[in-house]
């Protein structure tokens, strides 16, 4: 795969410069034969059409459309591995979690996400700003500051 990017590098780039009247067309009916390619199936190319559509619109709206690609394609992986690990506890969800904190790498990478997740809140950027206004009124000189040299 590298030496085939290598030796096509020059191509792919005139490839780009192609004028937009040429290259979308193509781009689109491309698509429509690798979508159509992969079961044999029209509702296929109308999956492709409607979540482009929804792309389109979710630039336009400002919206991130990477982490949404990532969550389709990831969205399999995960349920897929949820289910397996739910049948490996039998359907037990209390056996599930309880096994959650039975070691110590579990109960560490378990902590980690849990911070991870609380960093992302309203809450802790509020307590973040609130630290940042009392340490800049710190260091601005009041009274009982080491860093006050009029006392």
């Amino acid at each position: 795969m590298l030496i085939f990017g290598l030796t096509g590098i020059k191509l792919f780039a005139r490839i780009v410069e192609c004028p937009k009247g040429i290259l979308i067309p193509l781009i689109f009916l491309l698509s429509i034969v690798g979508a159509y390619a992969i079961n044999n199936s029209v509702a296929d190319i109308w999956w492709m059409l409607g979540f482009g559509v929804l792309g389109y619109f979710m630039k336009l709206y400002g919206y991130q459309v990477g982490p949404v690609i990532l969550g389709v394609i990831l969205s399999r992986l995960v349920d897929e591995n949820w289910r397996r690990a739910i049948i490996s506890e039998r359907g037990d969800l209390g056996e599930f979690f309880g096994n959650l904190f039975s070691s110590p790498l579990s109960i560490v990478l378990f902590s980690v996400v849990v911070l991870v997740l609380l960093s992302q809140t309203p809450l802790s950027k509020l307590l973040k700003r609130k630290h940042h206004t009392l340490s800049d009124k710190q260091s601005t000189g009041h009274p009982g500051n080491a860093n006050d040299s009029t006392a």
